[in-house]
């Protein structure tokens, strides 16, 4: 495991650990795993410099993506209740 996924690797499942496999995830990925919708999703990754965009593709540098939320402390809702995944 990269990182510091192994600390944590008691509360990871399946979807978590095949989503830290990625350097480079897509829109639809992010969108789908951190919970928010499109348009803040990409804004976030343009302040946080973790969008890359070659021709039409779009990819979000992950590593830069989750320090920027670690720092800004900025964490999903999901149902009206804050949810946090590692």
């Amino acid at each position: 495991m990269a990182g510091n996924a192994w600390k944590y690797s008691h509360k990871l499942d399946d979807v978590d650990m095949e989503f830290l496999q990625h350097d480079f995830i897509t829109i639809k990925q992010g969108v789908n795993y951190y919970g928010f919708s499109e348009r803040p999703f990409l804004r976030m990754a343009k302040e946080a410099g973790a969008y890359y965009k070659i021709g039409k593709m779009v990819r979000i540098r992950r590593d830069l993506f989750d320090r920027y939320l670690r720092k800004t402390r900025k964490v999903p809702r999901v149902g009206g209740k804050l949810c946090a995944r590692l």
